[in-house]
This record gives structure tokens, sequence and C-alpha cells, in this order.
């Protein structure tokens, strides 16, 4: 009789471990048949500024390449932005006869200072390579936020700081104090030498805004790619008056961004910058082209 309930007892767990592991496979089967069957060549996280400032927006970019043309992407998550402000943004899918590239940009703003770590985004397909779903993680990010008030930054870097910045002082003015007593010392022991006069040397000529545009072309002749065109960009707006990692708006906003031909030509360079691979041989080019209509009708 022991023998018989033990039996039965068994067979009753094996039926619920077998009826559990069939409810886990038909959700599991229901949620691979929803997943997009996709071919990843690129999938990155960045930002358009290397240097971030406090309390100015910048923007994030998600970019996801596929070999295969689609209208949207889907069961693609972002990651958690808890010490940044979400402002907005912006999702593109462009199909090629190579395949379609997502890119999202979304806007931010950091309240503090110092090193923020943003992990990796994650997207859900099945892969077309091998039929398997997989999960899929882009590169994480690290930014260092810059500028802001002094309360803005943790108490431990203050402190670091100031302790730091009192030392090197000590120090400084130690050798001034040592370099003047010897200084001193060796005038009495010295006749006083004659007068020497001194000629300035002559300064160098500021470079033209005209000139800033002939150099940037011939750079980005001499190596079309697109970090030459990331620096040339940084460049062009130091040129203009405009902060190297602000935004194409804020370049616009210089005074001398009025004409035209300069307006295109900042157009130009953002796109050759942040365009997607298969746009980037033309962006490239019309790069170049924005740059010499502007030498050749010269800027004021």
């Amino acid at each position: 009789m022991v023998s018989r309930r033990r039996t039965s007892g068994r067979r009753g767990i094996a039926a619920a471990a077998l009826a559990v592991a069939a409810i886990a496979a038909t959700l599991g089967l229901a949620r691979a048949q929803s997943l997009q069957r996709l071919t990843l060549t690129a999938f990155t996280l960045s930002a358009d500024t290397s240097h971030p400032r406090f309390e100015v927006p910048f923007h994030l970019i998600v970019r996801v390449r596929v070999r295969q043309r689609v209208v949207a992407i889907d069961n693609l998550d972002l990651p958690v932005l808890a010490e940044l402000e979400l402002l907005g943004d912006v999702r593109t899918v462009r199909a090629s006869r190579t395949g379609s590239t997502y890119r999202e940009v979304i806007t931010v703003v950091a309240h503090h200072t110092g090193t923020i770590e943003i992990a990796p985004a994650t997207l859900e397909a099945i892969d077309a390579t091998d039929g398997q779903a997989k999960e899929f993680f882009s590169n994480s990010l690290r930014l260092t936020i810059g500028g802001g008030p002094i309360d803005a930054l943790p108490g431990f870097r203050l402190w670091r700081s100031l302790g730091w910045a009192i030392l090197w002082l000590s120090i400084a003015l130690a050798a001034a104090a040592m370099l003047a007593w010897l200084a001193i010392v060796m005038a009495r022991r010295r006749p006083q030498p004659l007068p020497v006069a001194i000629v300035p040397e002559p300064a160098r000529p500021i470079p033209t805004l005209d000139e800033r545009f002939a150099d940037a072309l011939t750079v980005l002749r001499a190596s079309p790619t697109r970090a030459t065109a990331v620096t040339v960009r940084a460049a062009i707006w130091r040129a203009l008056g405009a902060d190297a990692g602000g935004t194409l708006a804020d370049a616009m906003l210089a005074p001398a961004a009025g004409p035209r031909a300069v307006r295109s030509c900042l157009a130009a360079l953002e796109r050759a910058a942040f365009t997607y691979d298969a746009d980037l041989a033309a962006a490239l080019e019309a790069a170049c082209a924005a740059l010499a209509a502007c030498v050749a009708k010269g800027t004021p």
C-alpha cells in the first residue's frame, strides 16, 4: 500500500512538471513568433558631442543597421537614463537596396557634472542567420559632464580639487620666493648689464574665415572620411564663433553664418559627420562642394 501511494505521488509531480514545461514552451513559441527576423550589421549608441555641458541639451543617437527592408524596428529597448532628463526623441527608418537603417535621436540634459555611465540599448529579434531568438546589445557609453556651478560638483571632488590647488599654489609661491632671493643675491654680486633693446616679434596674422574654409576643403579632399568630416565640422564651428560641440542650430545662430552659402555648408558638414554609412560617400562629396562654394564666393 505504501509503495502504491509513493508511485501515485511521483506520477502527479511528473504530470505537473510536464504541464508547466508545455505552458512555458507555448509562451516561448508565441514570443518568438512575434519577433522580427533580422540580420544585424550594426548596433551602436553614441552622443553628438564628446564634451556635454551642465544644463545644456545634447543628443544620444541609437543606430541599428539590418540587411532586411523594414519600415520599423520593434522590441528595441533604450537604456535607463536615470541621471539624465529626457526631453524628447525622433525616430527614422531609411531603406535602401542593401537593407534598412534605424536611427533614434534622443534629446537629453544633465543636471549635474561628473561622469555618467549609460548601459547598452537592447534589441530582441530572431537572428536570420540561424533562426534563433536572441537579445542583441549595443555598446555602453561613458559621458563626462563639464561646466556648471561649483555647488553641482560632488563634495569629495570639490575638496580634492581645492586640496590639490592649495598644494600646487604653495609649491609655486615657495619656488617663486626662492628664485626671487637668488636673483637678489646674484644682482648684488654682479655688475648691472647694459639695457638691451628687445624687438618684439611681428604678430602672426589671424587666418580669415575664407582661409579657414579653404583649409577645411583641402583637408576633407585629402582624407574624405567620417572622422575627417567630424574634425572639419568642429573647426568651422569654432571659426564661426560657435561651440565645437554645439548642434547645427547653435552654429546657424552665429553672426557669420548669415550667407546662404555658409548655411548650406554647415548643413552639408552636419550630414557628412552623422549620416548613415550608405549615404557617407555622397555626403562627403556634397560637403566638399559646399566648402568650395564658400571659398569661391568669399565669406564676410
